[in-house]
């Protein structure tokens, strides 16, 4: 995946919702290790590649299927990559990169930026 704008290290933390955002820079892929979805991509507020695991739980917490785990179907790389299965996430900025001004304490480690995939 390439884009065309290099990660800009120095934009300052802030924390900015970005409302929806076109999917198109985005991958989504079962873990290797089994325990999630992989969202990969490029953070629209800082271009740096952002990289979050969204693990197999129950919906509408944060994770993916866990309904289906204890059903005993185990989650396959085309539920992973099945259309729109994450547009209900809110996605963060996992740049890996501590921004300037950037809280200690914040969870992400990123520029702070939020967002939705549009539909």
């Amino acid at each position: 995946m390439t884009h065309g704008r290099p990660h800009d290290h120095s934009l300052a933390y802030a924390e900015e919702d970005l409302g929806e955002v076109d999917p198109v820079h985005f991958t989504q892929r079962a873990a290797p290790d089994g325990t999630g979805v992989l969202v990969s991509g490029i953070c629209p507020r800082c271009h740096g590649r952002t990289q979050t695991l969204f693990p197999w739980a129950i919906p509408g917490t944060g994770g993916k299927g866990l309904l289906d785990l204890v059903r005993g179907r185990r989650p396959t790389r085309a539920s992973a990559t099945a259309p729109d299965p994450l547009s209900e996430e809110v996605h963060f900025c996992e740049c890996g990169h501590a921004h300037p001004q950037g809280p200690p304490d914040t969870r992400y480690r990123g520029c702070g930026a939020s967002w939705r995939m549009s539909r």
